[in-house]
This record gives structure tokens, sequence and C-alpha cells, in this order.
């Protein structure tokens, strides 16, 4: 499952120190990974960061989601955008892989 959330920019401070709790813990943003990117980079009216991650399984999701909602302001990004931004950082991980490949393979 991916999720997609977003915050505005005055927010970020905010998100950024939700991001970064307990970052070697088994049930963290770092541990799973995670990224974070400004809206217009994604195809998306700018002005906001948007936060993606993935994860099959639902306890951590929900716990990820209990942990964002502490951020004023939040919202879960569904429709569209949301396809706009999992389409935009996927194909962002593909070229990354691809050169990564070229300078090795």
């Amino acid at each position: 499952m991916e999720f997609v959330f977003a915050v505005t920019g005055d927010k970020q401070g905010s998100l950024k120190k939700v991001l970064e709790e307990d970052a070697y813990a088994k049930d963290s943003f770092g541990t799973l990974g995670y990224t974070l990117k400004e809206s217009s980079s994604v195809g998306l009216k700018g002005g906001k960061y948007i936060v993606f991650f993935k994860t099959d399984d639902a306890a951590l999701a929900a716990k990820l989601k209990e942990r964002l909602a502490k951020v004023e302001g939040i919202e879960e990004l569904t429709g569209a955008d949301k396809d706009a931004v999992v389409s935009a950082i996927n194909a962002e991980a593909d070229t990354a892989a691809s050169g990564f490949g070229s300078i090795f393979g």
C-alpha cells in the first residue's frame, strides 16, 4: 500500500520532527523509509510538502498515520493527486536506478 500526505510549507518543521523521531525504532519512518518532496516537484501546485511511504503492514501504516496526525493541517491525498505523486516518485526511482546501473553495469 502506498500512502501520500501533504501539508503546507509553514508546517515543514513540525513534519520533519515527526518523520525523524525515534529514527532507529522498528516502527519508525526512518526504518521504513519515506520520501519528502516539495509539491511542485511531483506535479502538484507548489507551496506544500509531500510525504510518501509504502508498506504492506497495516498495523505499521496505522501507527505512522497516527504520528502524522500530530502535524496540524496534514491531509492524506487520494485520487488523481495521489496517483500523480506516486507516478512521479516511481519514475524518479526508475531513472536513478537505471543511471546507477549504467555506471556499474
